[in-house]
């Protein structure tokens, strides 16, 4: 019988086996008594052995029948679960994933894990049952837990088989549904343009109707790609366990708000972001458990993300209470590696002292390890949640820990925009990004260290033009004329954008842009508006 043809369901289902597999050897590590965990770990490596069986995938089989024996002896009270036990199962789970990708690729030479099965048929616990080990902490569960507001650990929510209720959709399918309603809303933004300047009164009513039926629509499409953020994070803990024990480090992590939904494109380019994050937190931001007990801290030290959501953005924020960051020695760095100038370090605010670690070969580290210290990471983050019309923004106190605000947008498709003309061009800000609209008169306007400035809430802020920012040309205004101004927050600094003339919120459909309009700074998409004009949507945070 031809199982190939099974090939892409086996991968998929292997890779959610191995997924909940590490989860749960990482709960296990701190609360070893945990018995419907390790029944849970038993029947899933059970599972991936008979699929991997049937399919005829017999190293993969085989690698599973061992591990799936040493968890059937933990079952039944020969052993107990310890720190030993949860390494090696561990590396059977690295190996099992790395045999599932070796499938997925089409590969047949699946790599050799003899080795590994004898020492997990070899597995000796003579020092007898580990005894149950208590979370580390009063009030805060280690690797990878949550606690409820009581203060109890949560049970682990199982896998249940899916329903009839859902069905798999390939991902190449939704895209398209998502290029589709793009293009019905451009085509509705048209058909509404036709009728303003004709005699269109008819359509008054067809217009409406499909408008409704395009919101329907555009959200049924929305769901439909939207994922939990525990798509990504389930892989965290374990990730921070390997860093942390590697280092010699206590870390305590939680994750808040895993059930929170983003868009799939979202999740597949935040991920890695979060991982830079995350390194640097075990790397650099926390402590020793010496160094932290000396400074009137507890030995272990927690690394938190917590996920929320805020009208039309999820905000991610990742925080941790080590050591902090310090903004005079990072301006002092930046001097010393030449990226300011001692004048330019003298004048730098918190803010723009602490955004210093996200510039490109920035690092503070004395040495350079396979965790961090190249002076790539954060630079590659800012980079990313930009380029998805996202904001960051930075947070520390040194002796208590820093704080990592990622606001992002639910999708990167179909956007609320705020369209302005500027020159021969029109302009689109995402609406995250801006803060308000407001007209300036020429008592407004006044000029600040060689900076045109202006008064918003009681406070200065920056004035540029954003025809000189693009090369375009500028007319002084007549005297008594307003000027519109675009006031965009980027990452927490907020600066005023003149422009030639505010044309005012619109749904438009983002499209990626071909070489060499992709290259330009600051332009991070194209659409198309309903009287056929292109729009170029603007990164406001990589334009400034």
């Amino acid at each position: 019988m031809d199982m190939s043809q099974y090939r892409d369901l086996f991968v998929s289902e292997s890779k959610g086996h191995i997924q909940v597999f590490n989860e749960l050897i990482v709960r296990l590590e701190d609360n070893a008594a945990d018995t419907a965990a390790i029944d849970e770990l038993f029947r899933h490596a059970h599972s991936l052995k008979g699929m991997a069986a049937t399919m005829q995938y017999q190293a993969v089989a085989d690698l599973a029948h061992r591990m799936e024996d040493l968890l059937s002896r933990v079952r039944s009270g020969e052993f107990g679960f310890t720190p030993g036990l949860a390494d090696i199962l561990l590396e059977g789970s690295d190996v099992l994933a790395a045999m599932v990708s070796t499938i997925e690729a089409g590969d047949d030479r699946l790599p050799d894990a003899a080795e590994l099965v004898n020492r997990l048929a070899a597995f000796d616990a003579a020092a007898g049952p580990t005894p149950p080990q208590p979370p580390v902490g009063a009030d805060t569960e280690p690797v990878g837990g949550d606690r409820d507001p009581a203060g109890a650990a949560p049970e682990h929510q199982f896998r249940h088989t899916d329903s009839f209720k859902s069905v798999r959709v390939k991902t190449e399918t939704l895209d398209r549904l998502v290029n589709i309603t793009g293009e019905l809303i451009t085509t509705r933004y048209r058909l509404a343009d036709r009728a303003q300047h004709g005699e269109g009164a008819q359509l008054e009513e067809p217009l409406k109707r499909l408008s409704m039926l395009l919101r329907e629509l555009r959200d049924e499409v929305f769901q439909a790609r939207m994922l939990p953020f525990s798509f990504v994070a389930d892989r965290f803990p374990r990730l921070v366990r390997d860093l942390s024990r590697k280092q010699g480090k206590e870390i305590l992590f939680q994750v808040e708000g895993k059930e929170i939904e983003l868009d799939r494109g979202i999740l597949e380019e935040v991920s890695e972001p979060l991982v830079h994050i995350l390194r640097n937190a075990v790397d650099h931001g926390m402590e020793m458990p010496g160094e932290r007990i000396a400074a009137g801290k507890p030995g272990p030290g927690t690394i938190r993300i917590a996920v929320s959501r805020d009208k039309d953005c999820v905000n991610i924020v990742v925080s941790d209470d080590g050591r902090g960051m310090d903004p005079g020695r990072l301006a002092d760095k930046a001097v010393e590696k030449g990226v300011l100038s001692r004048e330019q370090a003298s004048v730098l605010t918190r803010h723009e002292a602490l955004m210093l670690i996200c510039a490109p070969g920035f690092s503070t580290a004395e040495t350079v390890s396979d965790i961090s210290g190249r002076g790539v990471g954060m630079d590659a983050v800012r980079t990313a949640i930009h380029s998805l019309g996202g904001g960051l923004v930075i947070e520390s106190e040194t002796g208590r820990g820093s704080r990592f605000l990622l606001r992002l947008p639910l999708s990167v498709s179909i956007i609320h925009a705020l369209l302005v003309e500027c020159g021969p061009l029109t302009l689109a800000f995402p609406v995250n990004v801006v803060d308000r609209t407001v007209e300036l008169g020429d008592g407004e306007i006044f000029g600040e260290r060689d900076q045109s400035v202006f008064v918003l809430d009681d406070r200065q802020v920056p004035l540029k033009s954003l025809n000189r920012l693009l090369g375009q040309p500028t007319t002084a205004p007549d005297p008594g004329e307003l000027v519109p101004t675009v006031v965009v927050d980027t990452g927490g600094v907020v600066t005023g954008l003149t422009v030639d003339r505010l044309l005012g919120q619109r749904e438009i459909f983002v499209k990626p842009l071909g070489i060499p309009l992709c290259r330009i700074k600051g332009v991070t998409g194209g659409a198309i508006t309903g009287d056929g004009r292109i729009v170029y949507v603007m990164d406001a945070s990589a334009l400034l």
